[in-house]
């Protein structure tokens, strides 16, 4: 498989954290994850996904391996029922990696109801901050490293789609496809 960057250059040494994709309608989805935890999900031609590898590399110190172990044959499985309308919420284990700040925005994107969307201004509301924040909250949405899992592709700007770190026409295939499911 050939990856968008070269994954030995930010690997860091022994502890190994398997990397694998996937391919659906919606383009090439890169997952990696060990034995216990799903690290990363991104789109393998996000804007960010180089980034989101550098910092899994950082916070492990592990080496990334071109090979799919138990936990992504698993994830693999959820993937394509969720796909086919299936699956509304992912069971694997995942740990994620950010600021204080990002890990609140990312625990509450994960509670968001399947099918649904709220505003970034609401989410900061929820927060316990000001509808002000929510650029901060779009923010933290574009350096979630579990694309889908994380359902970032939920929040929308008041009038708008929002933004999204792997492309408006993405959000908005997720958005109907979780709609006519729903």
């Amino acid at each position: 498989m050939e990856f968008p960057f070269n994954l030995n250059k930010i690997s860091a040494s022994s502890t190994k954290v398997y990397v694998a994709t996937f391919d659906f309608e919606i383009g090439m989805i890169m997952a990696a994850g060990d034995d216990e935890f799903l690290y990363i999900v991104a789109f393998k031609d996000s804007k960010n996904v180089k980034d989101i590898f550098v910092k899994v590399a950082k916070e492990l110190s592990c080496e990334f391996v071109n090979k799919k172990n138990k936990l992504l044959e698993n994830f693999e499985v959820q993937l394509k029922d969720y796909f086919d309308g299936k699956l509304k919420n992912f069971s694997i284990p995942i740990k994620f990696f950010g600021t204080d700040f990002q890990k609140k925005v990312w625990d509450l994107l994960y509670k968001q109801d399947y099918g649904t969307t709220q505003t970034y201004g609401d989410l900061a509301k929820a927060l316990g901050r000001s509808g002000s924040h929510a650029r901060a909250i779009g923010a933290a949405c574009g350096a979630n490293g579990h694309i889908i899992v994380i359902p970032c592709h939920r929040i929308v700007a008041s009038g708008s789609k929002g933004g999204f770190s792997s492309g408006g026409d993405r959000k908005e295939w997720l958005l109907h496809h979780e709609h006519k499911y729903n």
